[in-house]
């Protein structure tokens, strides 16, 4: 494998493409003392910006990441980020003293109710929204900020929903923009969102738009032609392997959609094909084999088949899989055929909704005309066609 070539990870240090407009625009919002909301679809590189955030913070911040992808309650979210929160500043030595002896102070209030009941309920009895109001509005950061990169809130959002309710899961967006909105919390803290799901998705579901239109959206778009031959050079950077200007070429052209994960799977083949040549050139031929090669590799793609099973039930999962079923076999679906599909499933009034969640999170894109969708990536419809519509 290709030094460069972290398929499926965020990428961070030597292995991370600087995007550095982007990292401006969300900086910029900072400073403005706004709270950002990262918008891309997946493998966009959403999850690499927030490392980077962290390894370079900006200027007079503690920067704290936490991802939330498996928290499925209000109360955990913020028990997490409560220690979350603790361990950074008991690492800070002006503020380690005071931390530690809130947290003690919490502890022995978890174990007295405890003496009474079991862990479970004692735990259940402790508001955590309140005491990580309360550990922030007693830290005097002066002129700190606390920035926190909360990776994948959406997906929080969606567990809430399924294990709870959407009530619930409300009632969550609303403490969150409380914490936000707070007079003497927006001074401290700032948060920046992102996530492989649409957050914007959700709250339009959930008639609850107004409790994230504090939020700043900041887009990250495919690579531009620059920045993927950028990415190209880092990859195979430290290898004995080249690629031609015909091979780059026809690499851009099959990838299509270019985003960082396909360019890693693709090199990756590529130097695999050349070490068993014994040869050292990426050429057109050599991307033709490693798109077959990859597209044999169940793994590559299969995460793009579960998140959807996952993520929708009955006739709604029945639904988006007859929509990119046909789209992978006619490499177009239209509007009316999506209609059609909707009132075969029951799903007159809600099918927008479930389009537009295939839309984000970049399984389509109807771009070129309102009307007509295609999958964004020649090979994840290629791999569709032939492993789940056939």
């Amino acid at each position: 494998m290709l030094k460069m070539a972290i398929i499926g990870q965020a990428a961070r240090g030597e292995a991370y493409l600087a995007r550095p407009q982007i990292t401006a625009r969300v900086k910029d919002n900072l400073d403005k003392e706004g709270n950002v909301l990262l918008v891309a679809p997946r493998r966009v590189g959403k999850s690499s910006l927030l490392f980077d955030l962290l390894d370079n913070p900006p200027a007079n911040s503690l920067v704290i990441y936490y991802t939330s992808e498996s928290v499925n309650s209000e109360n955990e979210y913020y028990k997490k980020l409560f220690n979350h929160l603790v361990e950074r500043l008991k690492g800070v030595k002006k503020h380690a003293t005071k931390v530690t002896a809130i947290a003690k102070d919490l502890f022995s209030r978890i174990e007295e109710i405890n003496i009474k009941g079991s862990v479970k309920i004692g735990e259940s009895k402790v508001s955590y929204f309140n005491e990580l109001q309360k550990l922030l509005d007693t830290i005097e950061l002066r002129e700190e900020k606390i920035i926190i990169l909360n990776d994948e809130l959406a997906s929080t959002v969606e567990n809430i929903i399924r294990d709870e309710n959407p009530s619930s899961a409300i009632h969550f967006l609303g403490t969150m923009r409380e914490l936000r909105q707070s007079p003497t919390l927006n001074k401290k803290v700032r948060f920046i969102f992102a996530g492989s799901i649409g957050l914007g998705n959700i709250v339009s579901k959930l008639e609850v738009v107004n409790l994230v239109n504090d939020l700043t959206e900041v887009t990250i778009p495919p690579l531009s032609q620059n920045e993927a031959s950028k990415l190209v050079g880092k990859i195979i950077n430290g290898s004995s392997i080249t690629i031609s200007p015909g091979g780059f070429q026809h690499l851009l052209d099959v990838i299509e959609w270019w985003i960082p994960y396909y360019f890693q799977i693709l090199l990756d083949e590529s130097y695999t094909i050349l070490q068993e040549r014994n040869e050292t050139v990426i050429s057109e031929t050599v991307i033709d084999e490693a798109v077959k090669k990859a597209l044999k590799h169940r793994l590559y793609f299969e995460h793009w088949f579960t998140r959807l099973r996952k993520a929708f039930e009955g006739d709604d999962f029945s639904f988006v899989k007859d929509v990119l079923n046909l789209a992978s076999e006619k490499q177009t679906v239209s509007s009316a055929e999506i209609v059609n599909f909707a009132t075969q499933h029951k799903l007159e009034d809600s099918y927008k909704h479930l389009l537009n969640a295939l839309k984000y999170d970049g399984y389509l894109n109807n771009d070129a005309d309102a009307k007509i969708y295609r999958f964004n990536s020649p090979l994840l419809r290629e791999w569709w066609r032939c492993n789940v519509a056939n």
